[in-house]
């Protein structure tokens, strides 16, 4: 319905828009023609302009020469009686009717005259109501464009105004947020200065302990890659070791002899023995560095050395276990020696 509503209204002003611009054609023409008009008044009246000057300078050629012919033939009492009657009466009926004459054209010149500034006025009526109905069509158009300007300002303005308020309310609580942190920044702060020296005087470097804190985490990381890597070479030296144990023991199936009185049998016991105590000391590499990075953490808060006691604890790392074990597969007992203990 209201589309509906809407497209008969646009119909109905689009109509009234093409009677409008009909009219103003119509009245431009009318203007144009009124303005021929004017432009043929005006050389009508340029014309009888010309022709009254013209008259005039006949009049004055005729006074002149009356004025000439007076002096010439002596226009005196006595050449005035000297002339005959007739001539002075024709000279008299053609003065007349040359005055008739001119009076007749001044009084059609001054009619004339008079019907131009009547038209003269009238066109000017008629161009000053033209300006002024398009000058009121202008006005009121410009101010329906100006109205919806100034609604489309009044939303625009409405919005930022609800932006701006939005904006401060997350400014407050950010606000709020950067205190509480502050607050929580200076309280942990005091807490750790109470806990470490018990100095509140004293300020901690936070930065700083991260920072070491990354270091030792560095260094954790590359002693557990050592360790892996021992590992490894662990697994390989005791698959080694099996291997020559199975020949060594292959090859003594035969001999007669106690385990007590046997050296190959008292080797693979030191050697069991060796390999059992390095992976336990294997699993338990880690432990020394992190009492020694825990250690460094507390001498850097109180400013005092770390303790080298954990670190030189266990001297022995998983590099030089392994090369022990390896030394003492070297060192097993070999054929040779358990062909010397075969009875004889």
């Amino acid at each position: 319905m209201i589309d509906e509503r809407l497209v008969a209204e646009i119909d109905v002003l689009k109509t009234d828009l093409a009677v409008v611009s009909k009219k103003l054609d119509s009245k431009s023409q009318a203007v144009i023609i009124l303005h021929e008009a004017l432009e043929k008044c005006k050389g009508e009246r340029d014309e009888f302009k010309r022709m009254a000057e013209q008259v005039m300078s006949r009049y004055q050629l005729l006074r002149k020469t009356l004025s000439q012919g007076t002096q010439s033939d002596g226009f005196s009492a006595k050449g005035l009686s000297q002339l005959s009657s007739q001539h002075l009466a024709s000279l008299l009926v053609e003065s007349r009717e040359a005055n008739r004459g001119l009076q007749q054209e001044i009084a059609e010149l001054k009619t004339k005259l008079g019907e131009a500034t009547g038209d003269i006025k009238v066109l000017r009526q008629q161009l000053r109501e033209n300006t002024v109905n398009n000058n009121h069509k202008g006005t009121s158009l410009n101010k329906q464009e100006l109205v919806y300007h100034m609604e489309k300002l009044t939303v625009q303005i409405q919005e930022l105004q609800s932006e701006l308020a939005r904006c401060s309310d997350e400014k407050q609580e950010l606000a709020a947020e950067r205190d509480i942190y502050r607050n929580k920044c200076d309280r942990l702060n005091n807490e750790l200065n109470y806990i470490l020296n018990g100095d509140e005087r004293k300020l901690i470097d936070v930065d700083a302990l991260i920072n070491e804190k990354k270091t030792l985490t560095n260094r954790l990381q590359t002693v557990e890659e050592e360790k892996r890597h021992a590992m490894t070479t662990l697994s390989k030296y005791k698959k080694i070791l099996e291997n020559k144990l199975c020949k060594a023991s292959s090859v003594s199936s035969d001999v007669f002899l106690t385990p007590r009185s046997s050296p190959l049998c008292k080797g693979q016991s030191s050697l069991i023995g060796r390999s059992k105590s390095y992976s336990d000391s294997a699993e338990d590499a880690a432990v020394p560095y992190t009492s020694e990075s825990n250690s460094v953490i507390c001498s850097t808060f109180q400013n005092e050395p770390p303790d080298q006691s954990a670190s030189t604890k266990d001297d022995k790392s998983p590099k030089a276990l392994a090369e022990v074990a390896l030394n003492s597969s070297q060192t097993a007992a070999t054929p040779e020696d358990l062909n010397e203990h075969k009875p004889v």
